[in-house]
């Protein structure tokens, strides 16, 4: 019973977290209930996609009352998304545990460094990968009236990105919001909270897609999942006062700082669960 509260408590404060710094939380998820609550890694993914489908859900509905969701670059980030999403969920199950887990530590690490990195150096240069995605030809130009902003896009980089994060959400359970939000804001220079609530909406469609794939391949635990779902709820909710509460002005920093902990978390379990022969 104490197992199961503090599974609930953790639910909620990982929720809030995610919800105030625009990817769900599943990326923090995983490595919590593989480490400290003995999940499969299976399940623990499939667990994590059926928690965030209802913070999603519930984050989306505050996010349409205040106009902050681009429908257009949802529409062409989810179809390959979903896509992405379910070839992940199937790579899970050829790839062996240990290998899984280990890109999953060096990826969630190395995108942490790059966030913090990023952070420190403020002033923008005109150089560089991300200067260069930029720099490509504009499909359109994106104008939210309501919030006075306006930013160009390439359909074709966009949609690719859509692959790239769904096949990431599926294979590690992540929802992928922790790559979409960073890099709506810095690849394609969408307004951070127009980021955030484009990226929390995506996951609804996402993590759908993830349980469907999951629970075909065996992965969901409803006795284990409904408790979380429920957690999940609260949590964005939590989420949602504190940012209406606070004045978050870089939530690259925090995303980069929670990145390397969930890293660092996933590389430890490696060295106590295996035994290496150096």
């Amino acid at each position: 019973m104490v197992t199961e509260i503090l599974l609930f408590v953790i639910g909620v404060l990982v929720s809030a977290f995610g919800t105030l710094i625009g990817f769900g939380g599943g990326v923090f998820l995983v490595p919590i209930l593989i480490i400290f609550f003995q999940f499969p890694i299976e399940v623990a993914i499939g667990s994590a996609m059926c928690a965030l489908l209802p913070a999603s859900l519930i984050t989306s509905i505050f996010s349409y009352r205040e106009k902050n969701i681009d429908y257009v670059v949802a529409s062409l980030i989810q179809p390959f998304a979903m896509l992405g999403t379910v070839l992940g969920a199937f790579l899970v199950a050829y790839i062996p545990v240990l290998h899984m887990q280990a890109l999953f530590a060096l990826f969630v690490s190395g995108t942490g460094v790059y966030m913090l990195v990023s952070h420190v150096q403020a002033k923008a240069r005109k150089q560089g990968v991300l200067y260069r995605i930029n720099r490509l030809p504009t499909s359109f130009i994106r104008k939210n009236r309501p919030k006075h902003k306006a930013y160009r896009l390439n359909g074709t980089l966009v949609s690719f990105f859509g692959l790239c994060t769904g096949t990431m959400a599926g294979m590690f359970g992540i929802g992928g919001g922790f790559l979409q939000t960073p890099i709506m804001i810095k690849v394609f220079k969408i307004p951070p909270q127009i980021a955030i609530s484009t990226s929390l909406f995506l996951l609804v469609i996402t993590s759908l897609t993830g349980i469907s794939s999951h629970y075909w391949l065996g992965n969901v635990d409803w006795v284990k999942s409904a408790p979380l779902m429920l957690a999940f709820a609260i949590g964005a909710v939590l989420g949602k006062i504190l940012k209406q509460k606070s004045h978050l002005h870089h939530p690259e920093r925090l995303i980069g700082l929670g990145l390397l902990l969930a890293g660092a978390s996933v590389i430890t379990h490696i060295f106590l669960k295996y035994e290496f022969d150096w």
